[in-house]
């Protein structure tokens, strides 16, 4: 896996990804880890460095840091440090596989490492009881709604070099669970006799409308981008603010007393469609179905390749909502945060169990790629780990050690989607 950290492409197509250009501040607070991997057995001593430098990367002493010790099966430890001129050492274990955060912070500036402990036997939470009957259902709902395509408009490409080679379109298709599917197809427009490999991408958490696949259609492929939430495309910034701040303010994490109320039911159904939509397209090549999205869309492209066994290949960055129920045994809550031992909403562990990336990923067979962040608050590595080792498909793993969320979220694993296009046209030709 050829790990890539800046995406320039898929910045000028998506410009609430672009990150401001990094300056080197007047004064930086530093935590690293003592082991290049972050990798350690269970009971072993696990060191990590904090400290406090100048803009040339010298040490600064005398100046306090508030920092904050988090591990698997442990209380958080918040403990003050005071900087010296060579990094301070901070010593721990863990006894169990898991994973260990330090963070340090000093005014408006701060950082974090991670250390992962024997992540490969993490072990995953078993289904909620009643999964594939619950899904059974919601699949029937769907196949009771014809897939009609509702709405589609030819766009001109957004960045202009690549009208001669992408047709775009917006597109809307009716779908089981209040809202339709809503993206933006992308096609070759020379399409050639043996049909194209399919693509989708799906979104991460937030109120958005989806952005054009160019890349992916300028290298042969039917993109379909597919925004998370089933909304209109192309609207002003502030017809997604104003839904954001009302109607889907906090929709990850609204109580619900059944789970197919969860906004993640309806979320997975469009999933489903846009699959069936994408394969029932003339150019679909019918054999190549690559599912790809960071955070919640990793945890969308999880439930893609756990549902439907024409996907040929999962790429998982950082997925969220995986192993929910490991927070009750202790582990560290991941997003959305509502399962967790002090929870004011209890119930959510008879709900979100239903959309867990765990039970999706052990029932895909695709090639998985996965990527994960070692200092990761959102999709936190155990988590991450925890579907990694459940996964019923051939898999591999790229641990950024040195990341938090924004890290592995936005790895386009154009390499590897492209190797695995090449090494199954192979194989077809020397059978």
């Amino acid at each position: 896996m050829i790990r890539v950290n800046t995406q320039p492409l898929f910045d000028a197509l998506c410009p609430e990804w672009v990150r401001p250009p990094e300056t080197v501040p007047e004064r930086r607070v530093r935590v690293l880890v003592e082991r290049r991997d972050g990798l350690y057995r269970p009971g072993e001593s696990v060191t990590f460095y904090a400290g406090l430098t100048d803009r040339a990367g010298n040490c600064i002493s005398g100046i306090g840091l508030k920092c904050l010790l988090e591990r698997d099966f442990h209380e958080p430890v918040e403990f003050p440090l005071v900087t010296r001129d060579h990094p301070v050492e901070v010593t721990t274990e863990l006894e169990k596989p898991g994973f260990i955060r330090l963070s340090a912070s000093c005014d408006d500036l701060s950082a974090a490492a991670g250390a992962g402990v024997a992540p490969l036997e993490i072990e995953p939470v078993p289904d909620i009881p009643g999964f594939d009957a619950f899904w059974a259902v919601r699949r029937a709902e769907l196949a009771a709604v014809s897939p009609d395509v509702l709405f589609c408009e030819e766009l001109a490409p957004a960045l202009p070099e690549y009208a001669g080679l992408v047709r775009c379109f917006d597109v809307r298709v009716a779908c089981a669970g209040g809202r339709p599917v809503s993206g933006i197809l992308a096609v070759p427009r020379r399409i050639p006799a043996e049909g194209c490999p399919g693509y989708l991408f799906f979104h991460g958490a937030g109120v958005r409308g989806a952005f054009q696949p160019l890349t992916w259609a300028a290298h042969g492929m039917i993109a379909f981008n597919v925004n998370a939430l089933g909304l209109e495309n192309n609207r002003p910034p502030e017809f997604y603010r104003t839904l954001a701040e009302g109607e889907l303010r906090n929709y990850e994490c609204r109580p619900v007393a059944a789970p197919e109320e969860s906004p993640f039911c309806g979320m997975f159904l469009r999933v489903l469609r846009a699959l069936e939509f994408l394969k029932s397209r003339p150019e679909w090549d019918g054999r190549h179905l690559v599912v790809h999205g960071g955070s919640q869309g990793g945890l969308q492209a999880l439930a893609a390749a756990g549902m439907d066994h024409d996907v040929s290949l999962l790429v998982a960055n950082a997925p969220a909502m995986c192993n929910q129920l490991a927070a009750l045994e202790g582990r560290t809550p991941s997003w959305p945060f509502q399962i967790r031992p002090d929870s004011a909403y209890p119930e959510a562990a008879l709900t979100a169990p239903f959309f867990d990336g765990v039970s999706f990923a052990r029932r895909a067979v695709a090639a998985g790629y996965f990527t994960v962040a070692f200092s990761d608050v959102a999709a936190v590595p155990s988590s991450v780990y925890a579907a990694y080792n459940a996964y019923g498909g051939n898999k591999e793993i790229m641990d950024f050690v040195d990341c938090g969320h924004d890290g592995p979220v936005f790895w386009s694993a154009e390499a590897e989607i492209f190797e695995h296009v090449r090494q199954s046209e192979t194989e077809v030709g020397a059978k």
